[in-house]
């Protein structure tokens, strides 16, 4: 699995990014939790206290917004990361949808 974070400012202008490679082979929604998750990370190294984080996965964005209430593994792992953008003065998880030509 490989993933892709880019920190941009207010305005759009790139102040980071980060790439990586996992060895292992996950499902759609565990890689896109994963890549949040790089994101967080990202965001923390930076010292941002502000931050919002997009992701194409509906399905991810609607686990970390529901907060613990989804009781799957992939649903507490959500939670886990939920708990880590309280770290944050404010954060918050948007769906992006990509659209491909």
């Amino acid at each position: 699995m490989g993933f892709g974070v880019i920190a941009r400012e207010y305005e759009g202008f790139v102040v980071g990014g980060c790439g990586g490679s996992k060895e292992s082979t996950l499902n759609s929604e565990w890689a896109e939790l994963l890549a949040l998750e790089e994101g967080v990370q990202l965001a923390r190294k930076l010292k941002l206290q502000r931050v919002v984080f997009e992701s194409d996965n509906a399905s991810i964005v609607n686990k970390i917004r529901r907060n613990g209430q989804d009781f799957t593994i992939l649903g507490q792992r959500a939670y886990d990361t939920c708990m880590q953008l309280k770290t944050f003065e404010a954060a918050g998880v948007t769906w992006a949808p990509r659209i491909l030509f």
